[in-house]
């Protein structure tokens, strides 16, 4: 049960072991050289831990997510309706105690001031996630008034200093001196730009040129578009060994954060880096292809195409109807970032 304090019209929550974080945190910002302090910083960060850990482990009661459900809801671009709120909180729930659960495994007392920017970030988005929790979700009060809070978005200055950062990482002598804040949403451009270039080479073609030659940059998701329609086809000639409605939800998450530059919380980011690994993840160790060769990719998981002649005259026309005059680069089939099964 969660309590808070009374304040006129308001509520704040009281939850002792993230009082005792932020206090002892403060302390040991004060003086990192001191073993005690370091001691009880990391004592507190535990306690916390296994009281959130426990948070959630009674609201979810044993009930299990899959990666399908859980992106369905984390990803979604709007959340308009009191149902999809409750699901995305929910659901979120369940990803932050995963996240929390394995930052568990790696924190220890001797690291424990490299993780002080992420300790302290993922404190606040959880007392964020607390709140509007047991508002919207459970309705225990009626509002929460937060005790933290940060800055949602990254700004010009905040990316340069991050690109600044990632180039002349080799003069930081210690990990606790970068400012992860800014750093690690880049986590989220390098997604975006995988995702980009892996749906280019699972239709299997480099570039699309327009009458002039030149690169046409407005078809940059042009690949997770046509896979989009082909996989609602009754018999879809791209077989997925994953569900790909996962990657198509991220792709898009990973879209608006291009042009929004909306800070996610880190373990919404921590969920879609371990999702994303399906794309390279392989049960086999050899497929038979169109020419009769077994053969291992090391660069895509087990995706097969069939028709592959076929698909690529559909998705020629797919481009044209949107802009005529263009041409399209495509690759060897053996460059293919999937299995061509038949031609």
């Amino acid at each position: 049960m969660i309590k808070y304090i009374k304040d006129i019209d308001n509520n704040i929550l009281d939850i002792a072991e993230l009082k005792q974080l932020r206090a002892c945190q403060h302390t040991f910002s004060s003086s990192k050289s001191d073993i005690i302090l370091k001691k009880k910083y990391y004592e507190s960060v535990i306690s916390f831990f296994d009281w959130y850990i426990d948070y959630c482990s009674k609201i979810l009661n044993g009930k299990i997510y899959s990666d399908k459900q859980i992106s369905e809801c984390v990803f979604r671009a709007d959340i308009d309706t009191e149902h999809k709120l409750k699901e995305y909180l929910l659901k979120s729930i369940y990803t932050s105690k995963e996240y929390v659960e394995y930052l568990k495994t790696k924190i220890t007392e001797t690291n424990i001031h490299k993780y002080d920017h992420t300790v302290t970030g993922l404190e606040i988005d959880l007392e964020w996630l607390i709140a509007h929790f047991e508002v919207h979700y459970r309705k225990s009060v009626t509002k929460i008034s937060l005790n933290s809070g940060r800055r949602k978005n990254l700004s010009p200055t905040d990316i340069y200093s991050a690109a600044r950062t990632l180039f002349f990482i080799e003069e930081f002598d210690h990990i606790e001196d970068l400012y992860l804040r800014d750093l690690k949403p880049a986590v989220m451009f390098q997604i975006r730009q995988l995702l980009e270039v892996f749906g280019r080479n699972l239709i299997g073609y480099y570039s699309i040129l327009d009458k002039d030659g030149n690169i046409v940059k407005k078809f940059t998701q042009i690949a997770w578009d046509f896979i989009k329609e082909e996989i609602k086809q009754t018999t879809p000639r791209i077989e997925f060994p994953f569900d790909v409605h996962m990657i198509l939800a991220i792709n898009g998450w990973s879209n608006s954060f291009v042009h929004s530059t909306y800070i996610y919380s880190s373990y919404i980011q921590f969920f879609a880096l371990k999702t994303i690994g399906v794309l390279f993840y392989s049960k086999t160790k050899g497929i038979k292809i169109f020419n009769g060769k077994t053969t291992t990719k090391f660069n895509c998981a087990d995706i097969k195409i069939n028709a592959y002649n076929s698909l690529k005259t559909d998705f020629e026309n797919y481009l044209k109807s949107r802009m005529a005059d263009i041409s399209i680069e495509w690759m060897d089939s053996k460059d293919v970032g999937a299995y061509i099964i038949t031609e």
